[in-house]
């Protein structure tokens, strides 16, 4: 049959009374006769049309009106089928669009870059009415496949969705309490790579009282939130400890205990303590279920081997484990890293401990750094693969910048009470610092060292609802989507490039309790010239498990005596009472 009985036979026939029910078609074809022709044969079989004469008209249509199935031109000015094709299968993202290339092109290279373009299937012109309405078949069977496949695995897709949002909140809210509280990270070489979206690999650093270091690298069993359960609890006890210049084993002891009451079984964590005093001339270690790390003396590579038992499995450090002692000398460096730098394989299987590591090591030369050579030689070898679990390195080279000057004690800032203020505006309001950062050269934390985590969590999340809700206005439901997060956080990176303007006043003041009782209410205050929010959404968010949002203030509300806003959402005052024995904060798990 020629073409033009075949198109006799198309307009003669009488239209489906069912036009439209089957959906939405577009049509995208340069030439006019060609798109009535083809739109009258899908109206026949059910359609409704939309047609479109370019690539960029087509992207504007499909955009405003998601049709249920594309017939695709080849050739065409401006933009072709192929990039046109391209673009509308990015459009789509895990929605299903049939794309149907309808062309004269014979050649097989025309044909193999329709496929790679992202179309479904191909109708050389010209085509019968029965072959295209055989084409529609299989694509509305391969549409309805994908549609049943992705509606039972929706629940499996909210579940992961649920548990990287989770994780999430917990780097935000670790990570704020962690690394904000860490001392000369500048002087040291330090690379953490997490397998999932937190780390399970801890990496602490503190001076002690003398202006020595102390450091802590701990590898927690399990990733994300399975890790995040214990961290607190160890960076409390770490820092509070170190600053008071309490011993290497008490600290591992109290550590020990947290850890021991806190994780079930089959957790813990593996540690490796170094102690470093201020003059500089020994080292204490102590290594337990770590890998060996080691020291680049001027006359030898030392290894510093585990030879004690991971912490929290008993619920005492048994007797006779103490820190072992090696001398130090100027030019000296320490290399401490996680299983997981090991443990890293290329894309053959090769772990990384059995092919460049050592090599490494021996090359190794005194008062020289090994970490810029070993990162380098880490990336060469992990190319193109994933971890597959949380790798650490620190490096530290043993240099007069490492240390500080030893503090002098002061009186307690705890026993009277006290009220600090601060203002941000405008392109510095992206840019609030630790409170650890603020408040602790005032000697306002002295004697809250215990609750140092807790404040900054409590502090961090007040100023992050403020910004981003206050005077950002930026929509919490933006994370309810599967890539919900990922957006929400950058367009508030956008806003804040971009410039915005407001002001926002935080008031941190400390009551003594009263006389006799230890310890006292520090009451945080948070002001914003935002325009408020819906205060009863919140309220809902946090009381709903099934949305992702809010979880962050549900934090703060168990941290916290009371919690409280005002005017609109624009002011909130949140009460910490604190005592010489805090509670663990809870971490939101579901």
């Amino acid at each position: 049959m020629s073409s033009s009985e075949q198109t006799r036979g198309w307009l003669t026939e009488p239209l489906s009374a069912r036009a439209g029910g089957r959906g939405l078609a577009l049509i995208v074809e340069d030439d006019p006769v060609g798109r009535q022709l083809l739109s009258s044969m899908l109206r026949h079989e059910g359609f409704a049309t939309l047609e479109a004469g370019s690539g960029p008209e087509a992207l504007s249509l499909f955009e405003s009106e998601r049709p249920d199935l594309v017939f695709m031109d080849v050739v065409m000015p401006l933009m072709d089928g192929f990039e046109t094709t391209r673009r509308i299968k990015a459009m789509s993202g895990s929605d299903f669009v049939p794309v149907i290339f309808q062309t004269a092109l014979r050649d097989e290279e025309s044909l193999l870059r329709g496929i790679r373009s992202g179309g479904d299937d191909v109708l050389i012109i010209p085509f019968s009415q029965a072959v295209l309405r055989a084409r529609i078949l299989a694509m509305e069977r391969m549409r309805d496949l994908h549609r049943r496949i992705v509606a039972e695995n929706q629940p499996l897709a909210e579940l992961l969705e649920r548990e990287r949002q989770e994780q999430a909140l917990a780097e935000r809210v670790f990570s704020r309490a962690i690394k904000n509280r860490n001392v000369a990270t500048d002087q040291l070489g330090l690379m953490q790579r997490p397998a999932a979206m937190f780390s399970g690999d801890l990496v602490l650093t503190q001076h002690l009282p003398d202006g020595g270091l102390r450091v802590l690298v701990g590898d927690f069993t399990g990733h994300g939130l399975a890790a995040a359960i214990g961290a607190l609890p160890v960076v409390d006890a770490f820092h509070a400890m170190t600053r008071k210049g309490v011993e290497d084993l008490d600290v591992l002891a109290e550590i020990n205990r947290k850890l021991y009451q806190l994780l079930p079984t089959d957790r813990f964590m593996a540690a490796c303590l170094m102690s470093i005093p201020g003059s500089g001339q020994e080292l204490r270690w102590w290594n337990a279920g770590m890998p060996s790390a080691w020291l680049r003396s001027r006359d030898a590579l030392h290894e510093l081997a585990s030879h004690a038992l991971p912490l929290g499995i008993l619920p005492e450090l048994p007797d006779g484990e103490t820190p072992h002692r090696i001398g130090l000398r100027p030019g000296d460096g320490l290399l401490i890293f996680s299983d997981g730098l090991l443990e890293a394989r290329d894309r053959t299987g090769i772990p990384f401990g059995h092919s460049r590591f050592r090599h490494l090591l021996d090359a190794w030369r005194h008062a020289h750094a090994i970490f810029p050579e070993l990162l380098a030689a880490l990336d060469a070898h992990c190319l193109e693969t994933v971890p597959s679990d949380d790798i650490a390195i620190l490096e530290i080279p043993l240099n007069a910048q490492l240390f500080a000057a030893p503090r002098i004690a002061s009186p307690s800032s705890t026993a009277g009470g006290w009220t600090w203020s601060l203002e941000l505006q405008d392109a510095h309001l992206g840019g609030l610092r630790s409170v650890e950062s603020m408040l602790r050269p005032l000697g306002f934390l002295d004697g809250l060292d215990a609750h140092l985590g807790a404040l900054e969590t409590i502090v961090a999340e007040l100023y992050s609802n403020a910004l981003e809700h206050g005077i950002l206005q930026l929509p919490s439901s933006l994370k309810s989507a599967p890539d919900g997060f990922e957006v929400y956080y950058g367009r508030r990176a956008d806003l804040l490039e971009a410039g915005c303007t407001g002001w926002l006043c935080l008031e941190i003041s400390h009551e003594p309790l009263a006389e006799g009782a230890e310890g006292g209410r520090l009451k945080i205050r948070l002001r914003d010239s935002g325009e408020g929010f819906e205060q009863a959404d919140w309220v809902g968010a946090e009381a709903s498990p099934a949305r992702p949002w809010g979880r962050g203030i549900a934090l703060v509300r168990e941290l916290c005596e009371s919690l409280t806003y005002l005017e609109g959402g624009r002011q909130v005052e949140a009460v910490y009472r604190w005592s010489s024995d805090p509670p663990l904060p809870a971490i939101p798990i579901e």
